[in-house]
């Protein structure tokens, strides 16, 4: 089955049109914007590095997880999925039309959250990979998320430990003596995110992000392998 533009588009302008009269997603895409002016009225040493990479962080992950989770659940809430399921649009065109919106979520929060917090001088090219990799991640756990939970709201209260591992774990475990924990925090596409950014600004190249970048193409590869398993077996579900 070739991939139909047309459907695509109608796709997409139904998701937008849905999205922006949609409270709930409207306040998850506020939200990093919120931190991201938290942080700017803290004062932070010049060498935490990191907390340059938070804003864009948050930004791709709750935008990528949360509101692609709660438009797959509201989706399904209102038995619309599961026609869009078995029409005869493709497993390719339904996930891009619905990442779509979620794509253009994410890309004017991280924009309005770099202006409140600034650019960081890195390298451009390799920031928008990192970005490109991280979101595809979160879309994909999202999308995961939504067709597990049963209603919208659920799929907040799924994505919670998601929220609380992926996003904050890597920020505040580094501070705590908790080795078992780091091991854990070590291997997520997020905290890969933060150390390959700090290289960035500390004028590394791809020798200093290459192991960094290495675990954000397998972690997409395993969250995208899981997205399409899912939706496959989600499809043909009583």
């Amino acid at each position: 089955m070739t991939f139909s533009i047309r459907r695509f588009r109608a796709m997409v302008k139904k998701e937008w049109k849905d999205s922006i009269r949609n409270p709930q997603i409207l306040l998850n895409a506020g939200m990093p914007i919120l931190l991201a002016v938290l942080f700017n009225q803290k004062e932070d040493e010049p060498s935490d590095l990191t907390f340059l990479s938070i804003p864009i962080l948050v930004a791709i992950s709750i935008t990528g997880a949360f509101v692609q989770a709660n438009m797959i659940a509201e989706e399904k809430e209102k038995n619309t999925l599961r026609s869009l399921m078995l029409s005869p649009a493709s497993k390719l065109e339904v996930l891009a039309g619905k990442s779509a919106t979620t794509t253009l979520f994410a890309l004017l929060v991280i924009a309005v959250c770099l202006a409140i917090s600034g650019v960081p001088d890195v390298n451009i090219v390799y920031l928008i990979i990192l970005s490109i990799l991280l979101l595809l991640i979160f879309m994909a756990l999202g999308t995961v998320i939504g067709l597990i939970a049963r209603t919208a709201s659920e799929s907040s209260i799924v994505g919670l430990p998601l929220l609380l591992l992926f996003i904050f774990g890597p920020i505040f475990v580094p501070n705590l003596d908790l080795p078992a924990l780091m091991k854990i925090i070590d291997v997520l596409p997020s905290h890969q995110f933060m150390l390959a950014i700090t290289a960035l600004i500390q004028d590394g190249g791809l020798s200093q992000i290459g192991g960094n970048l290495l675990n954000l193409v397998l972690w997409t590869i395993v969250s995208l392998a899981l997205c399409f398993l899912v939706y496959g077996k989600k499809r043909f579900d009583k």
